[in-house]
């Protein structure tokens, strides 16, 4: 029996309408991560700063790996 992941045409991202889609899925996700780490970096001053931190960091990190990953498979 043939292993689907290696039939490129079995891959829900083959088709270009789709491709595009998930890329734009993809930035919006991105671009939301980022913005809510921020916010929660700069305004949320009712949370303990070390959990602050660690959560606005982590949408950080986040969103530059998803922006990442757009660019390396969506270009």
């Amino acid at each position: 029996m043939p292993d689907p992941s290696s039939n490129p045409a079995s891959t829900p991202a083959s088709d270009p309408a789709k491709r595009v889609r998930l890329r734009k899925q993809m930035l919006i996700l991105a671009t939301v991560l980022a913005f809510g780490g921020i916010v929660v970096l700069a305004f949320l001053t009712r949370i303990p700063l070390p959990l602050r931190l660690a959560v606005g960091l982590t949408d950080l990190i986040a969103s530059a790996v998803l922006f990442l990953v757009v660019r390396q498979k969506f270009a």
